[in-house]
């Protein structure tokens, strides 16, 4: 077996860089009638619907089409819906299906809205205040529309909310922003599923973000193999630095190439999953990120199966748990934990290949690590027992670091390889 052994300087330095960085999601400017901002040249409808037990139906059909509608309702009946349908084919003699919009508002509860356009160049904004609140955005169909270069974005404010985003063929993007105090900003839940053909893949891009506690948000980016395409970007934020939230569950998942995936979690009992198939791809984690000494007990499960993918994971607290996978060549994998006051925190980083990194750094007390490596070239670096700023010595030690490398050709039993997409969460 050959042995490398590296500096953490020199870990420290590769060609792990990437241009992107995590964004954030801008409030929806919500339009009650046409500006020279709204795309018009069609056909176009404005609705402005007050009082109880609204119902709005639109259907355009053809290219440069708008849509507006607000509804603001009270109690009775506990319902307002919308139905906004603009569609058409994308041909090469036409463009039906191409630059329409649709703004829709809604006031009150129990409010829920559906809107569904065909083709390429296409807006969705959709704003919903109050409980209990549905909202479904479909943008592009497999087959025969393109469905390129469109935009969703819905803006929910309350709890109980519900949002889906799903969107075909290339380069779209999509925003959930699911908002309010830790009080109200309770039980959202939000699911993006961006699925890309095989025609200019330029890559989708998600972007949720969630306020309050108990939240669940999912996105789903699939670009075949990697031939076909990949530069997706998903990102996903639950909770906000002035009011820290608990109990959220985030999953990504992306396949192809070049792929990005983002996740922040603000304080204790939550929950990532990323998995990414194909090369090329990063995938990052922060949990507690407030370093709150009572935050905790959270969980981080990556996957990456492909070459040169990158995977990093930060927790502050206690009692945290990192589980890392990577199968494939020249992948680089990092394990950041503080804090571990009370309970230690625990690392486990699996790679399979050759020529793999892994850094692990636990600071405090009682904390674990395991790192299990097959292959050749392969290098593990592990830092324990960094003490706390301000904090004397016996908060920290008592800690425990395993390492095996193993060459390929050794027959010793290696850890169980886990299923693909085995926590995907279904809505």
């Amino acid at each position: 077996m050959k042995r490398v052994i590296l500096s953490a300087a020199a870990l420290a330095i590769g060609s792990f860089a990437f241009a992107q960085t995590p964004q954030t999601i801008a409030p929806i400017v919500q339009q009650s009638s046409p500006t020279a901002a709204a795309t018009i040249g069609g056909n176009y409808s404005d609705i402005d619907q007050k009082g109880v037990g609204s119902d709005a139906t639109v259907q355009q059909q053809g290219t440069a089409n708008a849509s507006f509608i607000e509804q603001t309702g009270t109690d009775a009946g506990n319902r307002n819906n919308v139905d906004v349908l603009q569609w058409g084919n994308v041909v090469p003699t036409s463009l039906s299906g191409h630059l329409n919009y649709s703004d829709i508002m809604q006031n009150g509860a129990g409010n829920d809205f559906m809107a569904t356009q065909q083709g390429d160049e296409n807006e969705i904004l959709g704003m919903q205040v109050g409980l209990d609140n549905s909202a479904i955005v479909q943008q592009g169909a497999n087959v025969p529309q393109q469905a390129e270069n469109n935009l969703a974005k819905v803006d929910q404010d309350g709890k109980d909310n519900f949002a889906e985003v799903q969107q075909r063929y290339d380069d779209n993007e999509s925003s959930i922003f699911q908002r309010n105090d830790a009080a109200a900003g309770v039980g959202n839940r939000s699911f993006q599923s961006q699925e890309a053909n095989p025609n200019q893949t330029a890559g989708h891009t998600a972007i949720g973000e969630q306020w309050g506690d108990n939240n669940e948000s999912v996105q789903i980016q699939d670009s075949g193999s990697p031939a076909l395409g990949g530069a997706n970007y998903a990102d996903v934020k639950q909770g906000d630095a002035t009011t820290e939230a608990s109990g959220a569950f985030a999953q990504q998942v992306q396949s192809g190439a070049s792929n990005e995936a983002y996740a922040t979690q603000y304080l204790a009992n939550d929950t990532s999953y990323q998995e990414q198939l194909g090369s090329d791809n990063k995938a990052v984690v922060n949990q507690n990120t407030g370093g709150s000494s009572s935050g905790g007990d959270n969980l981080v499960e990556q996957y990456q199966d492909g070459d040169r993918n990158e995977a990093r994971s930060t927790q502050n607290g206690n009692n945290n748990m990192v589980n890392q996978e990577q199968y494939g060549q020249d992948n680089y994998s990092r394990v950041s934990q503080g804090h571990g006051q009370v309970a230690g925190n625990m690392a486990t980083s699996i790679q399979d290949g050759s020529l793999n990194h892994s850094v692990i750094n636990q600071r405090a007390n009682g904390n674990m690590s395991m790192v299990d490596q097959t292959g050749n070239g392969q290098t593990s670096l592990i830092n324990q027992n960094a003490p706390l700023a301000g904090q004397p010595a016996l908060t920290s030690g008592q800690n425990n670091a395993t390492v095996i490398q193993r060459n390929a050709n050794i027959a010793l039993t290696p850890q169980a390889r886990r299923a693909a997409a085995t926590k995907r969460h279904s809505f």
